[in-house]
């Protein structure tokens, strides 16, 4: 696959990539260590032909979206689950792969981009991630398609009333698929013991922007955190797979990934307020340093450009 290169957004708290989709392609890239350039600086979803990210360019020829990306790398000889040595586990690892997308889509989707408190936060960050002026369009197309899963899982308008929101249903079944997959998982590397499959990806992608994300309501985040196993599994992943790819804005503690969200926000304030006060410190020294006549400041009208002449006083004056 000379000169393929994938497109995804850039990450964020320790992840290679903010996006669902963008991160399920990713493992599919890493994980069959198949041979494609990661681009995240110079992506915009306009190139894509179909206005979305991930998108996979080889050539002139453009694979959008994480299906069609998976089967264009299949075709070169890298399948996901192509280490699976039995058929059975095969045919698992579709089953459960489809379960999660049916208890984790409706959750994932409602929280990030239906939920009103929460979509301004999701906005925010693929608006910061998308050219100008696209960053003012392409962000609102998932609140599009969260009111069509919304729709369809819930039978709910995203577009009423918050308290009209029953949401309820979304939370239940993520706790129950999460559940699921702990025991599923156990003390395993993979949920097929020494091989990895398309069940890890999609877990993985899925679980890790949930357990990451800074949102003011994400009920389903406190249950993963109880969930050793797969905060292990999580955490394993990023820090050995992707940890040339992990990004943050943020310099984030050792243990970051138990801090509640109000902890999170608290740390990016803090470094800003740090920031604004060297500045200030750095103002009042200097205008200490001339009101107490340490720096005399002139400006000479006489010269054809502006021009500013600085006089210490400590210089001899004849």
């Amino acid at each position: 696959m000379l000169g393929a290169v994938l497109f995804v957004y850039k990450g964020e708290w320790g992840l290679p990539s903010i996006d669902l989709e963008c991160l399920r392609s990713l493992c599919l890239i890493k994980f069959t260590r198949c041979p494609v350039h990661v681009e995240t600086s110079k992506c915009n979803p306009f190139y894509s032909s179909q206005g979305k990210l991930p998108y996979l360019q080889i050539g002139s020829e453009k694979f959008v979206g994480y299906e069609k990306i998976k089967a264009a790398i299949e075709k070169e000889g890298y399948a996901i689950d192509g280490k699976l040595s039995k058929w059975e586990d095969r045919f698992r690892s579709e089953a459960y792969t489809n379960l999660v997308f049916q208890n984790l889509h409706p959750y994932h989707y409602y929280f990030l981009f239906g939920e009103p408190n929460n979509y301004e936060k999701t906005r925010a960050l693929y608006a910061k991630r998308t050219p100008f002026p696209f960053n003012f369009y392409y962000p609102s197309q998932y609140h599009k398609e969260a009111e069509e899963v919304v729709n369809v899982f819930g039978g709910f308008d995203i577009y009423d009333k918050l308290e009209n929101h029953d949401s309820e249903y979304f939370i239940v079944n993520a706790k129950k698929c999460i559940n699921m997959l702990s025991r599923k998982l156990a003390n395993k590397i993979w949920f097929f013991g020494d091989s990895y499959s398309e069940l890890d990806t999609i877990v993985y992608s899925y679980l890790s922007i949930l357990l990451n994300i800074n949102l003011p309501n994400n009920p389903i985040q406190v249950h993963i955190k109880e969930c050793h196993n797969i905060v292990n599994f999580i955490n394993r992943i990023t820090k050995d797979i992707f940890q040339r790819e992990g990004l943050s804005s943020v310099k984030h503690l050792e243990n970051d990934h138990l801090m509640t969200p109000s902890e999170r926000e608290f740390m990016a304030s803090k470094k800003t307020i740090q920031i604004l006060a060297a500045l200030f410190a750095i103002l009042a020294m200097g205008g200490y340093a001339i009101t107490s006549g340490i720096l005399n400041v002139t400006f000479d009208r006489n010269q054809g450009d502006d021009v500013y002449i600085y006089d210490d006083d400590d210089d001899g004056e004849d």
